[in-house]
Order: structure tokens, then C-alpha cells, then sequence
């Protein structure tokens, strides 16, 4: 009887620690496991914007103030938080050379602008989450381009102090995504070894790339303009050059809007292309 008893306590004793161990390890695998997220989620390369604000993680902390904005084309308040605040804690930016890296802003309508990660975060860069001017129950004031309404939400890239005609810088509204990537990741796919298609690769990666794409790199709100058949091919060139001038005059109601890019400036951008129409992509 006595041996019984003491088989059983044993054994109750021994299912205890067992259970207590595998609880332990239980608990140290989850500890593991959500560490492993964390580092995973301060590797990456990539925002997923709309994501982050289902979760609640993106509650803006401060007001921005423009003057004026491109868009509204008048001074305007955002509630917004700092964008380098936002790629510091969710990407690996403090481990990388910003020296060396883009920021390539996704939107959901495929607008698809990049610019120089060191010149993004050497400036007051917000993300704007909702317009302090919006009426009662809405996120954003309305705006129109072109008689049709602008889809502002979800989020809007803004400066403090940065001029709107400065087109090294992006404002990209609509935005869902943000990527950090190589800053001369395409280069070799794009950019000329000519020297008289040099100025209008430039002028082409700052204005047109936005919007569209050559050898299916760039953005898709606009025609990818090189495969599988170059714009060259079936344009005539004046007529290329003017539509890049002024696309109104040649379509109604056109998306692409008039840039202000002068006569020499086409000239330049349809060489480019011209030069492009021999490289295409395999």
C-alpha cells in the first residue's frame, strides 16, 4: 500500500515537472518566436502602409504644415507622423548606408515615384494620415484634377519647407506601400551607354518614370513605353514630341497631365527613347 502510495506521488511529482518543463519550453519558444518577428520586421525592406494602420501602428503625432501644397495648391495641415520615424522603426534603415539606397513609393493607382533616400530623410518628410481641413466625418478635403475628383486616402507624402516645383522630391498620395531599394538598382537595364542618350535617361527617371514604365521597370498608371514595341515605332516623332509637351492636345480627357517640359526637354526624352528601342528586354 505504502509502495502504491508512493509510486503515485512519485509519479504525480515527475508529470508536474514534465508539464512545468514543457510550459517553460512553451513559453521560451514563443519568447523565441516573437523575437524572431521583431528582427524579421526590423530586416525588411518594404512598408506595407495600410497594414500597419489596420494594426492601429500608425496614429499620427504631430501637425505638418505645408505652404503651399502641389496638390491643394494652397497652405494646408495634415495630421501626420515623421516619415524617417516610420522607416527607422519598421525597416532596416539604421543598419544600412542611406548613401547607397532609393525610396520607391507605391501607390494604389500604380503611380510608382523614387527618389534619393538621403535626400528624403535630410528633409522635413511627413506621412500625412488625414487633412485637418476635412469636413466634418471625412479624412480629406475634396480636390480635382482635371474636373475629376483625386483619390487622396489612404496616405500622402508632404514636406515642411520643400518647394513644390522641386522635382527631385515626390508627393505621392494614394500611397499604400513604401520600399527602400539599391539606388542604382536599374541602371544597367536602363540607363545609356551612349553619351547623347544621357540627358534624356535624367529627365526621363525624374518625370516620366512615375508614371511609366521601359522594359516593365517604372510605374503602370501610364503604358509601358518600350516592350514589347517602343512608342517610337509607332509615333511619328513630332507628334511624340508635342503629346509629351502637351498630351491635352492630342486626347480627350487624358490622364497624363501637362508637366511644363520645354520643347529641347522632349527632344531629349524621345532620343532616349529612341536609344531604348534598341535595348529591350530578352
Amino acid at each position: 500500500m505504502k509502495k502504491t502510495l508512493a509510486f503515485c506521488l512519485l509519479s504525480t511529482v515527475y508529470i508536474a515537472c514534465t508539464n512545468s518543463e514543457k510550459s517553460t519550453n512553451k513559453d521560451s519558444l514563443q519568447v523565441a518566436q516573437l523575437e524572431k518577428e521583431e528582427v524579421q520586421a526590423n530586416d525588411s525592406l518594404s512598408i506595407d502602409l495600410v497594414a500597419l494602420q489596420k494594426q492601429g501602428l500608425l496614429k499620427p503625432n504631430t501637425i505638418a504644415n505645408v505652404k503651399p501644397d502641389p496638390v491643394y495648391h494652397k497652405n494646408k495641415k495634415f495630421n501626420a507622423l515623421p516619415l524617417k520615424e516610420i522607416l527607422e522603426k519598421y525597416t532596416a534603415l539604421k543598419r544600412m548606408n542611406v548613401a547607397d539606397l532609393k525610396v520607391v513609393f507605391e501607390c494604389e493607382d500604380g503611380y510608382k515615384p523614387e527618389m534619393s533616400l538621403e535626400k528624403l530623410l535630410g528633409s522635413k518628410a511627413f506621412l500625412a494620415v488625414s487633412d485637418v481641413d476635412a469636413s466634418k466625418g471625412k479624412d480629406w478635403e475634396s480636390v480635382e484634377s482635371n474636373n475629376k475628383p483625386i483619390k487622396m486616402e489612404p496616405f500622402y507624402v508632404v514636406y515642411e519647407g520643400v518647394s513644390a516645383d522641386a522635382i527631385l522630391y515626390k508627393w505621392p498620395y494614394n500611397l499604400v506601400k513604401i520600399h527602400l531599394a539599391p539606388l542604382h538598382e536599374n541602371d544597367a537595364v536602363l540607363k545609356p551607354t551612349e553619351a547623347s542618350a544621357i540627358a534624356g535617361y535624367e529627365i526621363f527617371k525624374n518625370r516620366c518614370q512615375t508614371c511609366h514604365s521601359i522594359n516593365k521597370i517604372g510605374g503602370k498608371m501610364g503604358p509601358e513605353l518600350n516592350y514589347p514595341k517602343s512608342v517610337t515605332e509607332y509615333w511619328k516623332t513630332e507628334d511624340l514630341k508635342a503629346f509629351i509637351q502637351n498630351p491635352a492636345d492630342y486626347r480627350n480627357e487624358v490622364k497624363m497631365p501637362t508637366l511644363g517640359i520645354k520643347p529641347e526637354e522632349a527632344n531629349e526624352i524621345v532620343k532616349y527613347l529612341s536609344y531604348m528601342s534598341e535595348h529591350k528586354i530578352k
